[in-house]
């Protein structure tokens, strides 16, 4: 008798522990039951239409021509002059205009050209037996340019200006290279607002797919920003890069932000 006891203690032991384990394991399943839950993820947006707040023209006008670029540079030199009056008609101060120091190209064209009797230091082959002289001649052709930037927060103005150029024109004076940028500066502070706006649109989306089935929105467990899309008005378009639009007068300016919600 007393050498079964201790058998049959421990086996009264073992027993023990395992019921107890079982009874944790039973009662963390049934909490972990009570406690499931489920999560949604959505898409929120926002958008806001702003108007450019800053206009930057870039132009240039040249002169071309197999002259001498020294004479093609004499027909720059009244141009800055001229360009500043026009401007200034339109209502735009000298102060927001840059001008570029003049800029010469030059690009040698080579052609080959019958000799004349008296022509020397021609070449001769003979076609279908009739022998032809030539000679190589090299010209220079020159261009002479003066660049210009329009840097103005009177966007309006600048926009007409820019449409007003033939006024130039009796003065031989043609603008080339035309590019108008239209700019809005304080993207950074709307960037903040329409991160907020698209990330309280999300939050909605999410209740609205939680209420009908008597659940909740607990917390947020995953959220991602997407690019910025600057587009035109009205323009729809969306790019994985993201849009930059700098042409249009007026943008739309959109946040996109994705985000996962624990619902309970």
């Amino acid at each position: 008798m007393t050498k079964t006891f201790p058998q049959f203690f421990w086996s009264v032991v073992v027993i023990g522990v395992t019921l107890v384990l079982l009874a944790l394991i039973g009662i963390n399943g049934i909490q972990s039951l009570r406690a499931k839950t489920y999560t949604t993820t959505v898409t929120g947006s926002a958008v806001k239409t702003i108007r450019s707040d800053l206009a930057v023209w870039y132009f240039s006008v040249s002169y071309s021509g197999y002259d001498e670029y020294k004479s093609l540079y004499q027909k720059l030199i009244p141009v800055p002059k001229a360009v500043e009056n026009f401007l200034k008609k339109q209502g735009i101060d000298a102060t927001e205009v840059r001008v570029g120091a003049s800029q010469v190209q030059s690009n040698v064209e080579t052609n080959e050209v019958d000799c004349t009797a008296t022509d020397t230091n021609c070449k001769t082959i003979v076609k279908d037996k009739i022998p032809l002289r030539y000679k190589t001649i090299s010209r220079t052709f020159y261009t002479v340019s003066r660049y210009f930037t329009v840097e103005s927060s009177k966007v309006d103005t600048v926009i007409k200006a820019s449409n007003a150029v033939d006024d130039l024109f009796g003065q031989n004076i043609i603008i080339g290279g035309s590019t108008l940028q239209l700019i809005y500066t304080k993207l950074a502070e709307l960037r903040l607002e329409l991160v907020k706006a698209a990330s309280e649109d999300a939050f909605k989306r999410a209740q609205l797919i939680a209420q009908p089935v008597g659940k909740r929105i607990t917390m947020i467990e995953e959220g991602r920003l997407g690019v910025f899309q600057i587009n035109a008005k009205n323009d729809p378009s969306i790019s994985d890069v993201g849009n930059f639009d700098t042409t249009s007068l007026e943008k739309d300016v959109r946040a996109i932000v994705n985000a996962t919600y624990r619902i309970e």
